[in-house]
């Protein structure tokens, strides 16, 4: 008997077209059997384990994405119906290559990205092994940390994005075309420039530690936050009330904690008026030595020495990205 194996169903026909009449064609869609009508064989499944499927991004839709907002940078581009890759930066965060698979059906067990020279570069000069990163899954994502200069390098001088999914078994390879790449990574790192020096979720709640008996806070690490949370309330432009909470531990009488747990607050909240903070959004009080953290005859103590600094939004504490 004969066989005949092609990738290409429509060649596979046109092959045997004089014979039409007398052949049979058998599974059309990966690795075709066709076998002479009159010498049937027994059914035969072929599956071809190197078979890849790939999608490549069309060159006119290889533009990169930018949002810009001062909480989040991104570029982004997708390949319809396929995936989706995004490079992203949120405060006090790195920069992080994000793959979404529109697959729900696949499940991802590894994924690797690599570099690729654009077709219209001369790679004759270049290495032939590009490096492959492996990122870590998250369903139907996968996140690459430490990647963010390599990627924005590469982008800024026109090369491309290639995923390779489950490359064990089955792999689907997606390619990431790349035009007007400078232009989008100039606005990206613009961006970074004016972004959020911390989250909401580091400005919302800090305390200051004093030394006993100390009235004024002067470390460079304090003055360093406060300046942070008098920027990070400027640009949220949502935050209803600072309130400022003065602490003492119980060492002393009750009037003269109470009015050295005055001095701290008073003191954090001049500084905050100082970096620019509106007095009208203040709110301080003083506690004495109530409301303790640890109890004050333990060691640590000095926790009880305090002025906490409590941010409260008017839509309770959601951040729009």
């Amino acid at each position: 008997c004969f066989l005949a194996i092609t990738e290409y169903h429509q060649q596979a026909v046109d092959l045997f077209s004089p014979f039409n009449h007398e052949w049979c064609t058998y599974y059309l869609n990966s690795g075709r059997v066709i076998v002479p009508a009159f010498m049937m064989l027994p059914s035969i499944t072929m599956t071809n384990v190197f078979a890849k499927d790939s999608w490549q991004q069309t060159y006119e839709n290889g533009i990169w994405n930018v949002k810009s907002t001062k909480f989040k940078c991104a570029l982004s581009q997708k390949i319809e119906g396929v995936a989706e890759v995004a490079i992203v930066r949120t405060p006090e965060y790195k920069t992080r290559l994000i793959f979404n698979l529109q697959f729900p059906e696949i499940k991802i067990s590894s994924a690797t990205v690599k570099i690729k020279p654009a077709d219209w570069k001369n790679t004759s000069n270049m290495s032939i092994n590009q490096p492959v990163y492996n990122g870590y899954v998250d369903e139907l994502s996968v996140i690459y940390d430490d990647l963010g200069r390599e990627v924005l390098d590469a982008i800024a001088t026109g090369d491309w994005l290639d995923f390779e999914v489950n490359p064990e078994n089955n792999s689907k390879e997606i390619v990431f075309t790349n035009t007007r790449g400078f232009s989008a990574v100039t606005a990206f790192r613009n961006c970074l420039s004016d972004m959020a020096p911390i989250s909401w979720e580091s400005a919302r709640d800090n305390d200051f530690f004093f030394e006993r008996g100390q009235k004024n806070i002067s470390s460079a690490r304090d003055i360093k936050k406060l300046k942070d949370l008098v920027h990070y309330i400027k640009l949220d432009g949502h935050i209803n009330k600072v309130l400022v909470d003065g602490y003492s531990d119980s060492v002393g009488n009750s009037i003269a904690n109470r009015q050295l747990s005055q001095q701290r607050a008073d003191d954090i909240a001049s500084r905050l008026i100082e970096l620019g903070l509106k007095p009208a959004q203040l709110e301080v009080r003083a506690h004495g030595s109530r409301y303790p953290v640890v109890n004050n005859n333990d060691k640590d103590q000095g926790l009880n020495r305090r002025v906490s600094v409590r941010l409260i939004r008017k839509d309770n504490g959601v951040v729009k990205q």
